[in-house]
């Protein structure tokens, strides 16, 4: 696949934005790999995998997944512009949907619509429907919020990794510690304006362009 360099770039932003939002939010995985490689209908991917065995997911961790499968777009947004953000996030927004209606109408998370489990959506009545519909709109909106602000307050570490990516392609976990001068310690760093933390559905975890 001949990719331009606009495209490249692009992509670049893209997968550092979700990188980016993985290592400094709360709850996530550990980043274990970034590239902008093709591969199938994907432009580029980053895996996450866990450190240790997960029998169950907490709230927390479900809300930090949204935030990661946030980044990717709110990063071309604020990078190129709004009118440039590319149909390149489709999978994420399918992703990020999922979770959230399987958060409000499976696992009791929220707080309108109460602790219920839906087991077929379409038998419910008008009213529960437009209730879970606005819930799982209002955990996107809020996923997103969270997330233009971090990347907004870490742009300088978004354009170091984006960067290194255009040049190399494809980045390990060692690597992109390394782009960006991370500690341990670093990692997942408190952002004064993002207090709510969040993660993930899945022991391994892709989030593809």
């Amino acid at each position: 696949m001949l990719i331009s360099e606009e495209s490249k770039k692009l992509t670049a932003y893209h997968e550092a934005g979700h990188a980016i939002v993985a290592l400094f939010t709360k709850a996530t995985m550990p980043v274990h790999k970034a590239t902008i490689m093709p591969r199938g209908s994907a432009l580029g991917m980053v895996t996450q995998i866990p450190d240790k065995d997960q029998t169950s997911v907490s709230k927390e961790q479900l809300l930090a997944k949204l935030d990661v499968c946030m980044g990717g777009r709110v990063a071309e947004e604020l990078i190129f512009g709004e009118d440039k953000v590319t149909t390149g996030a489709t999978s994420d927004l399918q992703q990020a949907t999922r979770l959230a209606r399987h958060m409000v109408a499976e696992c009791g998370m929220s707080e309108a619509v109460g602790p219920i489990y839906v087991d077929d959506f379409r038998s419910q009545s008008s009213q529960m429907q437009k209730q879970i519909d606005t819930e799982v709109v209002d955990l996107l909106k809020d996923a997103e919020a969270r997330v233009r602000t971090l990347l907004q307050a870490r742009s300088k570490e978004l354009h170091k990794l984006a960067k290194a990516l255009i040049e190399r392609e494809t980045l390990n976990q060692t690597q992109i510690k390394q782009v960006l001068s991370l500690t341990t310690s670093d990692e997942s760093a408190d952002v004064p304006s993002i207090e709510t933390p969040r993660g993930s559905l899945e022991p391994d975890v892709s989030i593809e362009a």
